[in-house]
């Protein structure tokens, strides 16, 4: 078998259309996935930086979702305190309604206050979230990271909010079952001290909030900005591909005419002999 020899303008002319077919192949592929850069090979650099970006984006998403659960967890930890502080307000009427009654009626106030005492300290027990309770008699301490490399987080400690805690003690032991106006009013100045504690566990469970969710905002911005320059390194412009596959096809179709005239040219002069 004889090996089959091309012409320079035939070579030429076939090297023009692979060529052309080949960068065509890449220009539909950038149209396709809308990126200019889609495999090392199309730019090193922009690769792997627009890698880098990705994928520090990708942790600081993970890091945003812990901050936005402890948010809720302190959120769910205020929404106790408010409780609670209702609790104790309908302690203190309690009290002052009990003032200059009968044995029977100081002794029907003290029962009534020392069921509803009661219920701070369910809902102090009940006030998690996620497994955290920032309220209970013995509560949680939050840790919540703000980068990858645990350089920057907040540390929120818990403030033990039942009753005991408060210094509010029951009616029927602490006062006396309210047998005395005096015994009724050590009680009410238990119970505004509880209030003012709960007052400032409120201030410093919201203000924990708002680093939080400042913290949120900054890392969800950061985030859409990493992902940003991630897309500007790689993005394809794609009107300017299209016109570029255009003018490609167009050469292509071009190359192959010219590649149709070669061959004809070389079986002609062929025919000669």
């Amino acid at each position: 078998m004889s090996d089959i020899t091309l012409s320079d303008a035939t070579r030429s002319a076939l090297f023009t259309v692979l060529r052309t077919t080949g960068l065509a192949d890449k220009t539909s592929e950038r149209l396709s996935t809308g990126k200019r850069v889609n495999s090392v090979n199309d730019d090193a650099p922009a690769y792997f930086q627009a890698q880098a970006l990705s994928s520090r984006a990708g942790d600081l998403l993970g890091l945003k979702d812990g901050i936005g659960q402890s948010a809720s967890a302190l959120g769910g930890a205020l929404g106790g305190v408010d409780a609670i502080a209702d609790i104790v307000s309908q302690l203190k009427g309690i009290a002052l309604a009990a003032k200059g009654g009968t044995v029977a009626e100081r002794g029907a106030a003290a029962a009534q206050f020392d069921a509803l005492r009661g219920q701070i300290d369910s809902l102090a027990a009940d006030a998690s979230f996620g497994g955290i309770n920032l309220i209970s008699f013995n509560p949680d301490n939050l840790t919540t990271p703000f980068n990858e490399t645990g350089t920057s987080s907040l540390t929120i400690s818990g403030i033990a909010s039942d009753s005991s805690s408060l210094g509010i003690g029951t009616a029927a032991a602490t006062y006396n079952n309210f047998i005395t106006d005096a015994d009724i009013d050590n009680a009410i100045g238990f119970v505004n001290q509880g209030v003012i504690t709960l007052g400032a566990t409120a201030l410093t469970l919201g203000s924990n909030v708002a680093q939080l969710n400042n913290r949120l905002d900054f890392t969800r911005r950061l985030v859409s900005e990493l992902q940003t320059g991630a897309d500007k390194l790689i993005s394809a412009d794609l009107n300017e591909e299209a016109a570029k596959l255009l003018s490609l096809q167009a050469t292509r179709e071009l190359g192959i005419v010219g590649l149709n005239i070669a061959n004809q040219s070389q079986q002609a002069v062929l025919q000669l002999f």
